[in-house]
């Protein structure tokens, strides 16, 4: 068949004259005679291959690839975007739920209607939280098990010091008392609720100031 000794690598001519007919032909080879002229091999013809064919058929299919590649690179960029999106977005829906239970727990802790928001930031801007932490802080908080709620009282008065489920309901009173102005704590123990966001708020003569406390498992 005139091909040179040695192991041979290929491609099978019938397999890829389906594909690439075109790299394909049918290649006559002549009989052959020995020197007194007897025939010693019938002509006969076999398919050949154009390998240096397939160079533009890969050149081709690479960049096919590549294109298809960079669509995907693309896509999982647009992806990524929109959860990105969609991450900032529950995020900005979980800051308004958080500022309306506060809102909430004011409105349930104080129903004669005064108007006392509770210290956190808004849309139009930060409140004056330093007040507030002047007035009511919580610490450690988050906490596990108890933690300790100091508040301040400007002038003497009907205090009340309550706990509020995340929702606005009213858990139970923790301290109750008329007092003097003056720095006050309270040990709260939280061993019988589950873990989640409560507030604290402290009712003078009616006027709340609210505090979120947060409470995590062990």
């Amino acid at each position: 068949m005139q091909m040179p000794p040695g192991r041979q690598l290929g491609l099978m001519a019938p397999e890829v004259q389906e594909v690439l007919p075109e790299l394909v032909e049918r290649v006559p080879i002549p009989a052959e005679y020995d020197t007194t002229g007897t025939m010693v091999a019938e002509a006969t013809s076999h398919l050949a291959i154009n390998y240096n064919g397939f160079i533009p058929v890969l050149i081709a299919a690479v960049k096919e690839q590549q294109q298809t590649i960079s669509e995907v690179t693309a896509s999982v960029a647009q992806e990524a975007s929109e959860m990105q999106d969609l991450r900032n977005l529950v995020e900005e829906q979980r800051t308004r739920l958080d500022q309306m239970e506060q809102l909430l727990a004011a409105c349930c802790a104080n129903p004669d209607g005064s108007r006392a928001l509770p210290t956190q930031d808004t849309e139009e801007g930060p409140l004056n939280d330093t007040e507030g932490d002047r007035k009511l802080r919580i610490q450690p908080n988050p906490f596990s098990e108890s933690t300790t709620v100091f508040y301040l009282l400007e002038r003497s008065g009907r205090s009340q010091l309550m706990a509020n489920s995340a929702d606005g309901k009213q858990l139970r009173v923790l301290q109750e008392a008329n007092l003097e102005s003056g720095s006050y704590q309270y040990e709260w123990n939280t061993s019988d609720l589950a873990a989640g966001t409560y507030y604290v708020t402290l009712l003078l003569d009616g006027q709340p100031v609210v505090k979120k406390a947060v409470k995590v498992s062990r």
